[in-house]
């Protein structure tokens, strides 16, 4: 039998991937030739719709975003080059749109937050001392449509006025025949005489101002009778603040006898409610130390376990800690009594030892000096006497 016949491809195998390789080489040459999408702004925008790559010698043209308007002679347009790159261009030819000119207001000022009245940018208003802003504080450069507007009316600048301030009951306040007061005006209040054997107190503050346009700088005082009772304390005594009655703001200090602590402020003031802030302290018996340490036992007891303790150190065992002493003022206390002892007896064993030292010192010169003498020359004194004969000899001659 014959074999089968092969069936021609119409692009042999050998062929198509030459071709494929040519399609390709004709494909990137053309590319090669070309610029790539043209470049992007913030304040330009293509005219027409971007292209994956452009011929050499095609131009493009741009055209001011929304919020910009043209500022000739800038080019707006670019070409594609034989090197393959846009000519260079920038979006200054396109510049924001700016908000209207507003001056700074009567008795107040206009401030720029960043410097130009541009789209996007805020004014800020403030007042001068006395006067108080009626309207926005903060404009705002804001685009409606293509155009830059403010987002409203610039405010104004008002005088700050006041109101008479309120009267009180049993008192007044200067300037009462005054209708209207400016800004920093002062009243002062006072009361008026009491009817009764106590006075009226002033309780809040005497003086208020016109402090802005909501009004005065705080709220009236009050005239009141305030009387506290007069302060006791047992255990101890009064040491300022003497007097007979105590009233508003009337101050006492108090301090405890001997042997006692006080429990509170050692300082009190009579307050607008006719009693004492804070209370009347207390003087207490002074307490033992906290009970985290042994507890504190007296004098008797101490000295009898103490006794125990010495005699349980020959027949016994020692306890396992010594019981603390009574820390009461001017209550004896052993150990101090006994370090107090052994002071004492250091400083007589130092005099002691010095006065021996010295003592010992003068006996052994003393000795040395009878050593040296038993020492001396045997001929010293018989020699003093021939030369005293001699002496005496020879004077006798002479006369």
């Amino acid at each position: 039998m014959a074999p089968p016949s092969r069936r021609e491809c119409p692009f042999p195998s050998r062929r198509f991937p030459g071709l494929f390789l040519a399609a390709l080489a004709l494909l990137l040459s053309s590319r090669s030739d070309a610029c790539g999408p043209p470049p992007t702004f913030v304040a330009m925008e293509l005219t027409s719709r971007p292209k994956p790559y452009y011929k050499v010698g095609e131009q493009v043209e741009y055209d001011c975003k929304k919020g910009y308007h043209h500022f000739a002679p800038f080019l707006t347009h670019t070409v594609c080059d034989r090197n393959h790159t846009w000519l260079p261009i920038s979006d200054a030819p396109c510049v924001k749109k700016v908000c209207h000119y507003i001056p700074n207001p009567a008795h107040g000022q206009a401030i720029l937050a960043n410097g130009t009245y541009s789209f996007g940018n805020q004014l800020h208003f403030i007042c001068n001392d006395g006067y108080y802003l009626i309207g926005k504080a903060i404009l705002y450069c804001e685009l409606k449509g293509s155009d830059a507007v403010w987002s409203g009316r610039p405010p104004i600048c008002q005088k700050i006025l006041c109101k008479p301030p309120p009267t009180i009951k049993n008192g007044k306040h200067t300037f009462s025949e005054v209708d209207v007061f400016e800004y920093l005006d002062a009243v002062t209040y006072s009361c008026d005489p009491a009817p009764g054997p106590d006075p009226f107190s002033l309780v809040g503050e005497s003086t208020i101002y016109c402090r802005d346009s909501l009004g005065w700088s705080g709220d009236p005082p009050e005239c009141k009778v305030v009387k506290c009772r007069f302060p006791v304390i047992e255990n101890g005594r009064q040491t300022a603040g003497f007097g007979k009655k105590f009233y508003y703001n009337a101050a006492v200090m108090f301090e405890c006898y001997e042997g006692f602590h006080i429990i509170g402020s050692d300082t009190i003031v009579c307050n607008s409610n006719s009693t004492w802030d804070p209370p009347v302290p207390k003087c207490v018996k002074e307490l033992p130390p906290s009970s985290t340490k042994p507890p504190t036992l007296s004098h008797s007891v101490s000295t009898s376990l103490a006794t125990t303790s010495l005699t349980s150190s020959v027949s016994g065992p020692r306890p396992t800690y010594k019981p603390p002493v009574s820390r009461y003022p001017g209550y004896p206390n052993p150990d101090e009594g006994m370090l107090d002892g052994l002071d004492e007896w250091a400083i007589a064993l130092i005099v002691i030892a010095i006065l021996v030292g010295v003592a010992i010192i003068s006996v052994g010169l003393h000795r040395y000096l009878q050593r040296r003498k038993k020492k001396g020359k045997p001929d010293d004194t018989a020699e003093y006497a021939t030369y005293h004969s001699k002496s005496a000899t020879l004077a006798e001659q002479k006369s």
